[in-house]
């Protein structure tokens, strides 16, 4: 009984060591992930510069995107779908993932079927335990007639009661390490969820460990209850193995020697396949790097096999015994009589220990159900983590539909301000159709004289239309007025959807540095686990020892050595398939292993994709604010391009009254002198009346011909005579200015040089033309009286003063421009 208990106690140890290996393959795991995911990032940014320009890869897809800021709306398309593509790789990768859980959920079966085996075996070994204490008791009654043997015998029960207190004691410690390693266990397990997101294959790993302690529990009341049974079988058969005690001697020490010569052999060979197993264990270890739960299954195989190692020494060591037992077997036979009360005294202590170790069952099952509810409470916070993830998830889709909403907002206003712009265009038309009819007003003038009254007529539907014009900019104003408005809403919420993916970038980090914690507390937890049970294994080695000692007392008959020894050649055999199995268990979990490295590297594919996703929309956003400036800025410069020309406007409409003062002056003196003259010749005035329209047709010459040069290329004489008129067009040619790439700049330089000769020259021409007429009319009127030279001397003068005036604003446009 003694040595079944040792040896399933060493079987519990080396189960809890297996479990508190985890950590370290979790290190190794994360290790060859990370190499893993850094071997396949530059596959995957090669593969995404193809598909769609990232940020990351190269510089030269980077210039294309902002050398493309206005085209920036059709790429959502494509992006948008490979968001959806990148749900269905994820939707594949938990499927993958499902797949890899159930076969982990096959290999814990399996698992828990060696264990069951291994449970067989420490039933053997119990059975064999049993079979000496009946073969001890058999010697019981040849030892109550020596009195003598009764006092050895009592020093006996004795050691045998400190020595099951002292196992006593020594289960109390081991439950207590059982206890600390399902504790460790427990978290360990937690950290993985939070790491790998594998929530539900751990949660399965969990309840299967659940169970298999429930199963070991089971089998320990199971066991102790067919102890109890067999113990009062075995008192029956004690009188009939006395009979056979004498004749079954000599048999059994020469098939002792045999078997001896036998288990030697097969040692050998279990040494030889142990070292083949090491080696391929030391390549499975290489490989199981990678992945955390498959480490943890080969640890286990690794531990069992030394399991087995250590009954073959233990085996062993029983050998030499036995054959120092039948050299002294013949002077032990009275040792043995005084010992058989002792071995009575014993079985009935052991009767107690069993109860002992049921009570504590009982408080092992209260554990067990409150580890359950602890568990039961770690998945609720995981499902709460899970809900939390959603919730984010929903934020960013619900950011990017409001970022697309933006974008198309931003090209309705890029749209309504083309149709602005065509409206300018149709009234720049409008107002050369109203150039073409004044011109044609010039020629009446040329011909009729009477038709100054219809003249004027005209020039008042000229000013209504200029004021219907002016109007239709006013609109225009406004309407630009609310657009602008409309971008600075825009502006607004842009900045709002910034700030909220800030705020979600802040959330993430916090939630890494909350994991990070924890995985430093259980690393630390883990570390303390690893000394106690440094510190359990030194006093474990010290108990079997001393049970060793008591084991050699007690296993002297010769009757059981034999069917111990049948029992051993079962269980090598047993053990060698068992590590045959192994083996096939190992091949299988490295074909596994290779499936589930190639659904992580899919899976950190995927989120690379995403991450590559969010910065391409950080740079859009940060492009259309770019925009948004540049447009600002092209207002300002509007507006203060229209308050120039409407200075200039107010100053030629002075210009344009004063003149047509001076008009009227000269028709009244020409009608007061009409009765004086020819008939074939025209008085001062109409020769005056004849310069303006030639001074309107070179200026329309003037403004036809720049219209094609330049943004700036209208000469002052046009702003003159039509200077309410060409208002839209100032504005029109600005608003296409702004759209004129840098490299027509030169042309623009040129137009303004031409303009300004052309106007220099239409001074010339027409201070030329004007002093031809006065000296023409000196001549022809050199008959006349005094008054009427004083006069037209006086016209000249003030003429002259008007023609200084209009150079004079010439040249300050000139300044201006320049």
């Amino acid at each position: 009984m003694l040595s079944s208990k040792s040896k399933s106690g060493l079987l519990e140890t080396s189960t809890n060591r297996n479990t508190l290996a985890t950590p370290r393959g979790s290190k190794t795991g994360r290790s060859g992930a990370a190499k893993v995911d850094t071997e396949t990032s530059p596959q995957q940014s090669s593969r995404l510069s193809v598909d769609r320009s990232p940020r990351s890869s190269d510089s030269k897809p980077v210039a294309e995107r902002r050398s493309s800021k206005i085209s920036t709306a059709p790429d959502k398309q494509p992006r948008i779908v490979k968001g959806s593509e990148v749900q269905v790789q994820l939707a594949s990768v938990q499927e993958e993932l499902k797949k890899v859980k159930e076969r982990l959920t096959f290999e814990e079966t399996e698992k828990a079927r060696l264990l069951g085996e291994l449970s067989d075996t420490k039933k053997a070994m119990e059975e064999v335990s049993d079979k000496l204490g009946e073969a001890l008791l058999a010697q019981k009654k040849a030892e109550e007639r020596s009195e003598l043997d009764k006092f050895r015998a009592d020093e006996l029960e004795q050691s045998a009661i400190e020595a099951a207190q002292r196992r006593e004691e020594e289960w109390s410690k081991e439950l207590e390490d059982a206890r600390n390693q399902g504790e460790a266990d427990a978290d360990a397990l937690l950290t993985a969820t939070h790491e790998l997101e594998k929530v539900r294959l751990e949660l399965a790993m969990t309840t299967d460990a659940k169970n298999a302690a429930l199963s070991h529990a089971d089998d320990a009341v199971k066991i102790a209850e067919v102890n109890a049974h067999k113990v009062e079988i075995l008192s029956g058969e004690i009188n009939r193995l006395k009979s056979l005690f004498d004749s079954n001697l000599e048999k059994k020490a020469n098939e002792t020697e045999e078997l001896i010569k036998k288990l030697d052999s097969e040692a050998e060979n279990l040494k030889l396949e142990l070292e083949k197993a090491k080696g391929a264990q030391k390549s499975l270890v290489e490989m199981e790097a990678l992945v955390k739960e498959l480490k943890i299954e080969l640890t286990e195989t690794n531990k069992a096999e030394s399991d087995a190692v250590d009954l073959v020494n233990e085996w062993k060591m029983k050998v030499e015994l036995l054959e120092s037992q039948l050299e002294e077997g013949n002077l032990s036979e009275k040792a043995l009589l005084d010992s058989l009360d002792s071995l009575t005294k014993k079985l009935e202590e052991n009767k107690s220990a069993l109860d002992d170790a049921q009570s504590e069952v009982g408080s092992l099952r209260g554990k067990v159900e409150a580890l359950e509810l602890e568990i039961d409470r770690h998945e609720v916070e995981l499902e709460e983590s899970n809900h939390q993830l959603d919730l984010t998830k929903k934020e960013v889709l619900e950011a990017e539909k409001s970022v697309q909403v933006l974008s198309l907002e931003i090209r309705r206003l890029e749209e309504e301000k083309a149709q602005a712009l065509n409206n300018e265009m149709l009234a720049a038309s409008n107002v050369e159709s109203l150039t073409k009819e004044n011109n044609k007003l010039a020629m009446e003038l040329k011909t009729t004289r009477e038709d100054s009254e219809k003249a004027k007529k005209a020039m008042e539907g000229l000013t209504s239309a200029l004021h219907e014009v002016s109007t239709e900019t006013r609109d225009l104003q406004e309407r630009f007025l609310v657009k602008q408005e409309e971008v600075e809403i825009s502006n607004a919420e842009v900045e709002k959807l910034r700030i909220a993916l800030k705020n979600t970038q802040e959330k993430y980090e916090v939630m890494l540095d909350e994991a990070k914690y924890e995985i430093a507390c259980l690393k630390k937890a883990v570390g303390k686990c690893e000394t106690e049970l440094e510190s359990s294994r030194s006093e474990w080695f010290e108990k079997e020892l001393q049970l060793t000692a008591a084991i050699k007392n007690l296993e002297d008959d010769i009757i059981s050595v034999k069917s111990e020894m049948d029992k051993t050649l079962e269980m090598n055999k047993q053990i060698k398939e068992e590590t045959k199995a192994a083996e096939e268990e190992a091949k299988t979990l490295h074909d596994k292993l290779r499936k589930t490295e190639s659904g992580l590297i899919v899976a950190s594919k995927s989120v690379e994709e995403a991450k590559e996703e969010i910065t391409c929309l950080k740079t859009r956003l940060l492009d259309n604010e770019n925009e948004l400036q540049s447009i600002t800025q092209e207002n300002d410069d509007l507006r203060i391009h229209e308050t120039a020309a409407s200075k200039k406007i107010k100053e030629l409409t002075e210009l344009l009254a004063e003149f047509s003062i001076i008009k009227n002056e000269n028709i009244v003196d020409i009608r007061g002198n009409a009765s004086h003259r020819d008939n074939g010749e025209l008085s001062i005035s109409e020769k005056e009346y004849d310069i303006l329209p030639k001074t309107v047709q070179v200026v329309e010459d003037k403004v036809t011909k720049p219209k094609a040069g330049s943004s700036e290329s209208l000469s002052e004489e046009s702003q003159e005579v039509f200077a309410e008129d060409m208002k839209p067009k100032d504005h029109v040619l600005e608003n296409t200015s702004y759209e004129i790439p840098t490299k027509t700049e030169q042309l623009v330089c040129e137009g303004r040089e031409t303009m300004e000769s052309a106007d220099e020259e239409l001074l010339l021409k027409i201070e030329n033309n004007y002093l031809d007429q006065t000296n023409g009319e000196n001549g022809e009127n050199g008959n006349t009286s005094p008054t009427k030279q004083h006069q037209q001397q006086q016209l000249q003068k003030q003429k002259k003063a008007l023609l200084r005036k209009f150079g004079s604003m010439l040249k300050k446009k000139k300044g201006n421009t320049k």
